[in-house]
């Protein structure tokens, strides 16, 4: 099926930088823990209703000059094997034999701030960065700027809807649930 149908299909919202995030889906690249291209094109696309958290989200951050830039979005559930199989660590990475991945659900993100005008900001650590820095629990050793930047994330995307992921601040995943999808679009 092509995308179009795919989102129909599966009621998605594919997310664009129109719509005002910035957007760097880092598996569609080198650029990340593999250090291997995981995607074969980038996809930024959420359930619709999930995706329409995050633009809420997204326009309560403005306020504070700020945007949401995205690292990843729904995850089709063979790069979820090749991610496990790279990286079986249950913490960072969600066994898709044993667990519901949220990612092949299009209900969760991957996500950080960014400055209006697209600059990076301080966080705890570097995306992906499987390590006790990264937990949620892990944020009083951190400078005020990097721990009110992490915090005002936090806040504003469980206001909007979304359950923060204890291992990883830039995950969260939306309340509501949805069933794993299998299929890829061509």
């Amino acid at each position: 099926m092509n995308k179009e149908e795919f989102i129909k299909k599966y009621d998605m919202k594919e997310l664009k930088e129109s719509d005002g995030f910035l957007i760097d889906i880092v598996y569609a690249t080198k650029n990340n823990f593999t250090n291997t291209k995981i995607y074969d094109i980038p996809i930024c696309m959420l359930r619709k209703n999930t995706a329409n958290k995050l633009l809420k989200a997204n326009e309560q951050l403005k306020q504070y000059g700020f945007k949401i830039k995205i690292w990843d979005t729904f995850r089709p559930y063979k790069y979820q094997e090749k991610l496990w199989n790279t990286f079986p660590d249950e913490r960072f990475v969600a066994n898709p034999l044993k667990t519901d991945c949220n990612h092949c659900k299009g209900k969760a993100i991957d996500i950080t701030l960014c400055t209006l005008d697209g600059n990076d900001v301080k966080m705890p650590t570097e995306f992906d960065h499987f390590g006790v820095e990264s937990y949620r629990n892990n944020y009083t050793n951190l400078d005020p700027v990097t721990k009110n930047n992490v915090l005002l994330l936090e806040d504003t995307m469980k206001n909007c809807g979304f359950i923060p992921f204890p291992f990883e601040w830039w995950h969260f995943d939306d309340v509501d649930d949805y069933y794993i999808i299998y299929e890829m679009f061509i």
